[in-house]
């Protein structure tokens, strides 16, 4: 098996490799009654560059916190480094509830990419929320193949060796490593074709360029409702899509993992400051014009607890090492 460099892995990992939107504009208020102010600025440091996902879900819920805690809400950007340079930031600052951390799964996956960390995810940081995610979905093209399961078209392929290709936004990318896994899983030889975003993925796939490919449900919705697409495979229960089985209740071990945003804070904050604003953000995000925003952009927000988020950081942690792992992945 080849092995992936952390380079090509990281240039295809940001949210925009699951999510293929345009971004709605920030504007929408609705009236809250503020918490008393501590008089200090809150910090919300987005590990992503300025206009993607995780930047524009920070400056809605900076708007939101502002009202509902009555103090100033900054939102400072620090992207590079695979997510590390604003999650070190974070996880040496004061531990008094002022300093928060937006990222995605690049937090759990970057001791598996860097040799030499500035700091431990795992002690210097505790998850506070998730404010959103979106699974991996495997589809087909129904022109070119007569597979309605996925064992059914795992069972073409081991009979037609070296035939059939699946798509991904790259090599490196979630898809890319869950397509490894499958086949080791499955013993089959389906082919990598690395595409440039998900929209080109799909195109691909409408266009039969490949037999199948993993992207997000917002993408390839046009083509599910037009019966082009016919879908297999989800790496978690979704909403929009009931009727299809998750890989893990397939049989396909590991492959539970999400594209997903989430909040931190430093390790040592008070556990009180730490509810605080899980239970806030989770009230926010529930507000009707935030939850329409999150649907526009194809993601799903669970309610989740500080303790069940912790908790799927956790088994993230563990997923990621393995599926890097038998990706053959090594740290720089």
């Amino acid at each position: 098996m080849n092995t992936l460099t952390k380079r090509a892995f990281v240039r295809c990992l940001p949210l925009a490799a699951a999510m293929a939107f345009v971004l709605p504009s920030v504007h929408a208020q609705s009236p809250a009654a503020p918490a008393p102010s501590s008089g200090k600025t809150m910090r919300l440091v987005v590990s992503f560059a300025p206009g993607g996902a995780g930047d524009f879900l920070a400056r809605l819920i900076q708007q939101k916190l502002q009202e509902r805690l009555g103090q100033t809400v900054i939102v400072e950007n620090r992207p590079g480094a695979s997510g590390t340079i604003g999650a070190d930031l974070v996880a040496k600052a004061a531990p008094d509830g002022n300093t928060v951390l937006i990222t995605n799964q690049l937090v759990v996956q970057a001791p598996n990419l860097i040799s030499k960390m500035p700091y431990d995810p795992q002690r210097d940081l505790v998850p506070v929320v998730e404010l959103g995610g979106a699974p991996l979905i495997f589809a087909v093209n129904v022109t070119k193949t007569n597979a309605t399961t996925l064992k059914d078209f795992f069972d073409e392929v081991r009979k037609n060796p070296k035939t059939y290709s699946y798509a991904s936004v790259g090599q490196g990318s979630i898809g890319h490593l869950y397509g490894v896994v499958l086949n080791d899983q499955a013993k089959t030889d389906l082919m990598h074709v690395p595409y440039k975003g998900s929209a080109p993925v799909v195109m691909a796939l409408v266009a039969g360029e490949v037999q199948s490919a993993f992207s997000d449900y917002a993408t390839m919705k046009p083509h599910i409702e037009s019966g082009k697409l016919r879908l297999l495979g989800v790496s978690r229960p979704y909403g929009p899509t009931p009727n299809v089985p998750t890989f893990t209740s397939l049989g396909y071990k590991g492959l539970e993992s999400y594209s997903w945003i989430g909040m931190f804070m430093p390790a040592k904050t008070p556990n009180d400051k730490v509810q605080q604003l899980s239970q806030e953000v989770n009230r926010i995000i529930k507000m009707p014009e935030v939850s329409a925003k999150l649907q526009e952009m194809g993601l799903e927000m669970p309610p989740t607890t500080q303790e069940q988020f912790a908790a799927m950081v956790n088994n993230d942690f563990k997923s990621w090492a393995v599926i890097m792992k038998t990706a053959g992945i090594k740290p720089e």
